[in-house]
């Protein structure tokens, strides 16, 4: 990607999305006004670094190299900013401390980068450089009487960075021995099922999309995931024998239920079997608030005489009169 220059930067936009997307991790224990304070101080804290890095003259910094120092004060501000919510610092004091957190960031960052540090020992410098100006703010309050002991150890216990990272391993390891399970299911899948799906994928892949997921979305999870397999297999059909795939598929053609032809010349006579062996008014006050069409071919077994309409219209108007009649 072509290097964008840093007057070209634009930053406000830029620490407008990282407080956006803060505000979309930050945790559930963390609401109301502190919600507030940590989405507002790290735009608040962004604008004023990247503001400093475009006015600085002679830099020999880009937008991305720029974009990246804004972006570790972004993080770290959220973090540091969550550990002395938890901990319960006055809101009085967050700030100054926040903006020693901020200005470490900005000088060793700014520093490694126009080194060209590699990344991955920025980050190291950064996380151990924080830490040591995180630890000095708190014990200044507490020289200064504002922190007791107590409180002193229960914000320097606090670490939402390591929590979240506690975090996103356990997701990875829930989402590693998911994929296993989703291998054994289909490992232990029988050989007949799993050839009935490939089989059923050849006939459904050229389908169209919104049919294709109804039927997928009938299946459970291992078969969903082996049906998926197979339909996205660009060669399927080379690698199945011919005679087996047709011998599966009709197999399942004959477990489909047979089509159901409805005669309306049956309706009517059942219409009429159920007017014979009930009221008259009965059947009329059930049909009073129906359609005329409807109405008019009730009225077909009283008047002998037959009224259009369609044949599972007519099949589902006699079964609702019989269901209802007393």
């Amino acid at each position: 990607m072509a290097e964008i220059a840093l007057k070209d930067f634009n930053y406000e936009a830029f620490a407008k999305d990282l407080a956006s997307q803060a505000s979309q991790v930050v945790p559930q224990d963390i609401q109301g006004a502190d919600k507030d304070f940590v989405i507002d101080i790290i735009y608040r804290f962004c604008m004023m670094a990247a503001d400093a890095l475009v006015k600085e003259e002679n830099s020999v910094l880009n937008a991305q190299s720029a974009s990246l120092i804004v972006q570790f004060i972004g993080e770290w501000i959220f973090h540091k900013s969550i550990d002395l919510i938890r901990a319960n610092i006055e809101m009085q004091y967050r700030e100054g401390i926040l903006q020693k957190v901020a200005f470490t960031v900005f000088e060793i960052a700014k520093k490694a980068v126009e080194n060209k540090m590699p990344q991955d020992q920025l980050i190291s410098l950064v996380e151990a450089h924080v830490k040591k100006c995180f630890e000095k703010a708190i014990e200044d309050l507490k020289e200064r009487g504002i922190l007791s002991e107590e409180k002193t150890k229960d914000v320097m216990s606090q670490s939402n960075i390591d929590a979240m990272a506690e975090e996103n391993v356990a997701q990875k390891q829930k989402a590693i021995e998911e994929e296993r399970q989703k291998e054994n299911d289909i490992i232990n899948m029988p050989d007949e099922k799993i050839l009935k799906l490939a089989s059923l994928a050849v006939l459904i892949k050229n389908f169209n999309p919104e049919k294709i997921k109804n039927i997928i979305s009938k299946f459970q999870k291992p078969e969903r995931e082996v049906l998926l397999k197979y339909l996205k297999m660009p060669d399927l059909e080379d690698k199945l024998d011919v005679g087996a795939t047709m011998k599966c598929l009709e197999q399942m053609k004959n477990t489909l239920p047979e089509n159901i032809v409805i005669s309306y010349d049956k309706a009517v006579k059942k219409m009429c079997k159920i007017v014979k062996n009930s009221s008259k008014d009965e059947i009329l006050n059930i049909i009073k608030n129906e359609r005329p069409s409807i109405q008019d071919f009730v009225s077909t077994c009283f008047l002998k005489d037959k009224t259009p309409l369609p044949a599972y219209v007519a099949d589902i108007v006699s079964k609702y009169i019989e269901e209802n009649v007393s």
